[in-house]
C-alpha cells in the first residue's frame, strides 16, 4: 500500500498532509539518501545573530570582526603585549 498514491481517497485532513508530502518527495528522499546536513551553518549563523545582538554596545566595527574572529578562531589575534613591540 502506497499512502503518497494520489488515486487513494482519504480524510480532507489526512489529504492536506500527504499532499504536502507528495510535493516534497523529492526532497525528503534525497534528505534520507545523502549524508549532507547544513545544521552547521545555521549554527554559526545563529552564533553570528547572537553576537550581533549583544555586541550592540561595541565602539567600532574593528572590535566587532575581532571578536568574531575569536569566537571561530578563523585567525589569530595578537596580543596587548605582541601589539607593542
Amino acid at each position: 500500500m502506497n499512502v503518497l498514491n494520489p488515486e487513494q481517497a482519504y480524510p480532507e485532513e489526512m489529504e492536506k498532509h500527504l499532499a504536502s508530502l507528495r510535493d516534497n518527495q523529492e526532497s525528503i528522499e534525497n534528505a534520507l539518501k545523502y549524508n549532507y546536513s547544513n545544521g552547521p551553518l545555521e549554527g554559526t549563523n545563529n552564533k553570528l545573530k547572537v553576537l550581533k545582538r549583544v555586541a550592540y554596545g561595541f565602539r567600532s566595527f574593528v572590535n566587532f570582526r575581532l571578536r568574531i574572529r575569536l569566537m571561530f578562531s578563523v585567525q589569530k589575534v595578537p596580543s596587548h603585549k605582541a601589539a607593542r613591540h
